[in-house]
């Protein structure tokens, strides 16, 4: 496990840390205004097929100031739910994970569609 990780040159660093998660905070433009990384895990069972797994979030809260000054988050936050069974595989959640970057990421990316303004931002698609 990485206690602290570094994402675009900034440090996240671990604040709180438990079995099931940990959160770590980025505080480059002030405490007020920090970045706070959740990573999350939690047993389940799928009520349809009564199969378990375990369910993963990742979740990142930037603290911005709004124009009457109260401060509020933008967030984003990913949930992956992964059965528990041989049939699946690393490549399987990669798989999954790896759309969903190529769906928001820049044309840099060589499968990256660059669609995270037009989705989050201009609300289309």
């Amino acid at each position: 496990m990485n206690a602290d990780i570094t994402l675009n040159t900034l440090s996240f660093k671990q604040t709180a840390n438990s079995e099931t998660g940990s959160i770590r905070r980025e505080i480059s433009r002030g405490v007020n205004l920090p970045e706070v990384l959740t990573i999350r895990h939690q047993d389940y069972t799928d009520k349809s097929t009564n199969t378990p797994g375990v369910r993963s979030n990742i979740r990142l809260d930037r603290y911005v100031a709004k124009v009457s000054g109260e401060i509020v988050p933008v967030s984003i936050s990913v949930t992956v739910a992964v059965p528990t069974d041989a049939g699946v595989v690393s490549a399987d959640i990669t798989g999954v994970v790896d759309r969903i970057v190529n769906l928001l990421h820049g044309t840099t990316n060589t499968s990256g569609l660059d669609l995270k303004d037009e989705i989050l931002v201009n609300r289309e698609q």
